[in-house]
């Protein structure tokens, strides 16, 4: 906690920039309590968390959880406060919210008088947590946003292939273009973005990931931009590397056999594995939803229609839903619209069967019309 009252019943907000001394001489001069419940604080001044203000062991304050925020999630708050505070915002540290029983990080107030509740987010919240923190922000026509530490495994800019946990990914933002993640590093002062996601397995993205200094960030804040032809060039690079390791292990690997789709498919079609078309397991936003690695899917998409005789101009409606259900992969609207929008590109490069090749560049051209599309 950054913010309590003094016997004077005014707010105080502590700042980790102030001399040691300063904090030590308050201490021991001033009282200092909570807002909440008015019981009197401890006034902290460690060497592993910056100065802050604690319960007494005591307490059923219901400001009691603060006292386990972490070094990262206090240092973090304070910087966000002075960022807005900076701008000239009108901001609010640590209020509380009496009718929705909450209480943001910081709330902000705008020229048009919108509200946002900014809650720097550094330990794993439900889904279910989340809605309900949402709903009630929204009761009150304050617009949340969250957002997460910097994951430990960004470190560096770029193209790349990261690795978001489940918690991380519920924070993603809705943009023009596509989902992406703003997070911050309080250690290096840096928003950095995880931006254009394609999903590869598992946690695995891959990802333009780009840093912006806390000085450098405005309000509203900043949005990533979508990929340029040669970045997403890099992004099919990588998917193609990923793609073939993953392709190595599965056929040393399975243990299921003929019970394997996606070898099962490749013997039915008689495809090397190893030499599949260009077109097989390609990255398409929305891979996610179906679960699995892009190869299995669009393989087992070529043997469906080979078992079934189903031309591909064919698969649409509630022929997709029937593939779906073959296949053992998730049968919803957003899977479906994935299918869909694999075999529309499919016509597009005019395949009508997994024995054609297509130009890399034409490929390339086709991909990256859809991937703007989105």
């Amino acid at each position: 906690m950054l913010v309590a009252y003094t016997e004077q019943n005014e707010p105080f907000i502590l700042n980790s920039s102030m001399p040691q001394t300063t904090l030590h001489q308050l201490r021991k001069s001033k009282k200092f309590y909570c807002p909440l419940c008015k019981q009197q604080l401890l006034f902290k001044i460690g060497s592993l968390k910056i100065p802050h203000f604690a319960h007494f062991s005591k307490s059923n304050c219901e400001y009691l959880f603060s006292d386990r925020e972490s070094e990262i999630h206090l240092k973090g708050k304070e910087q966000l406060y002075n960022h807005f505070k900076a701008l000239k915002l009108n901001a609010e540290l640590e209020p509380y919210l009496p009718s929705i029983q909450q209480r943001p990080d910081i709330l902000l107030q705008d020229q048009t008088e919108k509200r946002f509740a900014i809650e720097f987010q550094c330990s794993s919240i439900s889904h279910e947590r989340l809605v309900e923190r949402d709903e009630g922000y929204a009761s009150e026509k304050i617009s949340p946003i969250w957002i997460p530490n910097t994951p430990n495994n960004i470190v560096r800019k770029g193209i790349q292939k990261i690795s978001l946990t489940k918690n991380h990914q519920q924070f993603l933002h809705s943009s023009e273009h596509h989902p992406y993640l703003m997070t911050y590093n309080p250690n290096v002062r840096q928003f950095f973005y995880i931006s254009n996601l394609i999903y590869l397995q598992g946690n695995r993205f891959i990802s333009k990931v780009q840093a912006i200094s806390i000085t450098q960030q405005k309000f509203p804040f900043y949005l990533p931009k979508p990929l340029t032809q040669n970045e997403f060039k890099q992004f099919l690079l990588i998917n193609n590397e990923e793609k073939h390791k993953y392709l190595q292990r599965r056929v040393l690997l399975s243990r299921r056999g003929v019970r394997d789709i996606l070898l099962r498919s490749a013997y039915e079609l008689r495809l090397n594995l190893h030499a599949l078309p260009n077109y097989i397991g390609i990255p398409l936003v929305g891979n996610d939803e179906l679960q699995v690695f892009s190869v299995d899917w669009q393989l087992a998409i070529f043997y469906f229609i080979h078992t079934t005789q189903i031309e591909l101009s064919h698969m649409k409606g509630q022929t997709i839903f029937y593939f779906l259900k073959w296949a053992r992969l998730p049968e919803n609207a957003r899977a479906k619209h994935v299918v869909y929008q694999y075999c529309r590109l499919l016509e597009e490069l005019s395949v009508q069967h997994s024995y054609q090749s297509i130009q890399e560049d034409k490929l390339l051209e086709v991909l990256y019309n859809h991937f703007l599309a989105i």
